[in-house]
């Protein structure tokens, strides 16, 4: 029933964007900064676009705010936060950079290690995905060929001479060229935050375009709000989830993205909340001026 499939994400993604709100005005404090999240994930297409399609990315990415704002609350974690939780663990195999780095958020005490106890402690989240033994071995030759974006192999015939069963084993794989595994972690990465394809019509380019502005303003934004644990938490997340495609792969159009994209959003809307407030208050002093 794909009809039902898309009313459910649908709802769900609505569900999202309230709850992206009331994140956001959680980490800011500003009332007006959840407004402008809310609105700029409703209408960003990155995001919408796959509410549409018969893939678990809207799913997912709905299902990691509710738990990221649920969870974030003062108090208990509640029941269902917990099942939120084991719903994303099970529907993609990442949900355990989102889930993990939210255990140890909500376990964390100063007293365990003061400025460095989080950061360590987020990655070894990724160290454990890079020695998890259940990665498919044409997952791993999507790696080891080196395709910066699924389907385009620099390296096409180098899974033959490969045999190992983790991400480490595909790393360790590429390192024996340092130079030429940095470069391409550098460039999946860089492939992951890039909106625009080459292969894509001008239209559709075009039509992303003006989301880039949301990167320099996502920037300004986590740097004003940088000490807030709630905005280290969505950083790191951010993070890993960008480093564990600098270690894997992107995909074609673009959607390993659309998990991530509602922090970038959060932080967008935390940064053009500052400015417009800056600016509001540098008219009224003009306006008042003799």
């Amino acid at each position: 029933a794909p009809g039902l499939a898309v009313i459910a994400q649908a709802i769900l993604a609505i569900a999202a964007a309230f709850a992206l709100a009331r994140l956001v005005e959680r980490i800011s404090g500003i009332e007006q900064a959840g407004t402008i999240a809310m609105v700029v994930i409703l209408l960003c297409y990155p995001f919408q676009e796959w509410v549409l399609a018969l893939y678990t990315e809207s799913f997912f990415a709905s299902i990691a705010v509710l738990l990221l704002e649920r969870s974030t609350r003062p108090g208990r974690v509640n029941a269902l936060s917990f099942a939120l939780a084991g719903i994303l663990l099970l529907s993609r195999p990442n949900g355990l950079l989102f889930v993990g780095p939210l255990l140890i958020w909500r376990s964390a005490r100063p007293a365990w290690g003061g400025n460095w106890y989080l950061p360590a402690a987020y990655s070894a989240v990724l160290i454990t995905a890079l020695f998890m033994p259940v990665i498919a071995r044409h997952q791993l030759g999507v790696i080891v060929e080196a395709h910066v974006i699924c389907g385009f192999p620099e390296r096409p015939g180098a899974l033959d001479a490969f045999y190992g069963t983790t991400l480490y084993d595909a790393q360790a794989f590429l390192f024996r060229e340092p130079g030429y595994a940095f470069g391409l972690f550098v460039r999946r990465v860089g492939s992951l935050f890039t909106l625009s394809r080459p292969y894509f019509s001008f239209g559709h380019n075009a039509m992303l375009a003006p989301l880039y502005l949301l990167y320099p303003l996502a920037l300004y934004g986590w740097w004003r709000s940088r000490r807030g644990s709630i905005a280290g938490l969505l950083a790191s997340i951010i993070l890993l989830n960008a480093a564990l495609i600098g270690l894997t792969y992107d995909e074609w159009n673009g959607r390993f993205l659309v998990p991530i994209w509602p922090m970038i959003a959060a932080f967008a809307a935390c940064g053009a909340s500052v400015l417009v407030e800056r600016s509001g208050t540098r008219w009224k002093r003009s306006s008042t001026s003799p």
